[in-house]
């Protein structure tokens, strides 16, 4: 019986034994490769699929790697960059990365470390190759979108085969040696300084074109504004001289007798030349009056 028990207990930590070799799990963030005497037999829960959980394997026959299944970033720093005036830059990059095809990347690279080697050679040559044809000026300005694309493009086509997808490539710093950054900054601030004199210069033109016509609208306006006011002018003389024939017509006594005292206020309104009279000629306005009645016979 005795002997009975310890060969129970063998045949248990056997089958459990063989039991471990037999599974294994894979996370959502994870994908796993089964080798087979070095050779790849199965991949699972790859970019795209949705394999995790508890899967089996030959026990003492296969092994199994895992990779991360997330995107991976990777810092390469200090790429000494010459610019196309031959300036030297101190370039700091950072990739994010993807193993897509995890049976492509073990039997091109093998290992994580082996992969971010060869991405960071890579990604050396394609931003050397790229800022080769740019000034500094270029380069630090900010405006690097489009270079940011080609450099993605070119390390893409480089690291093709090697199951890795580029999902994205910056240039986190770009440093000039001390007496090169004020070269170039000088430059910059010659050509922003040349900008604004040509824009402030096309500004000047357009305002004196608004000027030259607001000058010419008000002239115009003016013009128009004393035609028309002399047009009025002429239309009230004349019915003015209208009323006045048509008051002469009626009486024409008391007519001249009202146009002898709008005589008489006119010679003394004040401001016009003054008259001196003693106190003999004290009745001015009768004489006005009489000198109109006169005139009027």
């Amino acid at each position: 019986m005795r002997g009975l028990g310890i060969f129970a207990l063998i045949i248990a930590a056997a089958a459990l034994i063989v039991g471990m070799n037999s599974f294994f799990i894979v996370n959502q963030t994870e994908q796993a490769l089964v080798l087979q005497v070095g050779k790849a037999q199965a991949a699972y829960n790859a970019p795209g699929q949705n394999q995790a959980g508890l899967k089996m394997k030959l026990p003492f026959v296969q092994n199994v790697i895992k990779y991360d299944r997330r995107n991976i970033g990777l810092d390469i720093p200090n790429i000494e960059v010459l610019a196309s005036n031959q300036e030297q830059l101190i370039v700091d990059a950072f990739v994010r990365y993807q193993i897509s095809d995890p049976l492509a990347f073990y039997q091109r690279l093998q290992t994580q470390r082996v992969a971010e080697n060869q991405l960071s050679q890579f990604t050396n040559t394609a931003i050397r190759n790229a800022l080769a044809n740019k000034l500094p000026e270029e380069i630090i300005s900010g405006q690097r979108a489009k270079l940011m694309d080609e450099i993605r493009e070119n390390l893409s086509d480089s690291i093709a085969g090697r199951g890795i997808d580029i999902i994205d490539v910056r240039i986190r710093r770009a440093d000039l040696p001390q007496d090169v950054s004020e070269r170039v900054f000088r430059r910059m601030e010659a050509a922003r300084n040349q900008e604004a004199e040509l824009i402030r210069a096309n500004g000047d033109k357009q305002a004196q074109a608004v000027r030259a016509k607001a000058d010419r609208d008000k002239t115009v306006i003016l013009a128009e504004a004393n035609q028309r006011s002399e047009e009025i002018r002429g239309e009230g003389d004349a019915k003015r001289n209208e009323i006045y024939a048509s008051a002469y017509g009626r009486d024409p006594e008391f007519f001249r007798f009202q146009r002898a005292l709008i005589a008489c206020e006119q010679g003394l309104k004040k401001g016009t030349t003054q008259i001196v009279v003693g106190p003999q000629n004290l009745g001015l306005c009768d004489e006005f009056i009489a000198a109109a009645r006169k005139n009027s016979k």
